[in-house]
């Protein structure tokens, strides 16, 4: 199986949003991903997450 970057993959500024944008598209109609940069409760060194978003 090739990985293949698609022209919307292309100009995603990060590979976790990349992988957002794969999940996305096999997820079921109406799912949403985002990436959370935002550090959560004042923590200084917190990594991105992703976030699942129901319909």
């Amino acid at each position: 199986m090739t990985d293949l970057v698609t022209e919307s993959e292309a100009y995603s500024s990060t590979p976790l949003q990349r992988v957002a944008g794969k999940l996305e598209r096999v997820l079921p109609p109406g799912w949403r991903v985002e990436v959370v940069d935002l550090p959560a409760r004042g923590e200084v060194a917190a990594q991105p997450v992703l976030r699942v978003h129901m319909p």
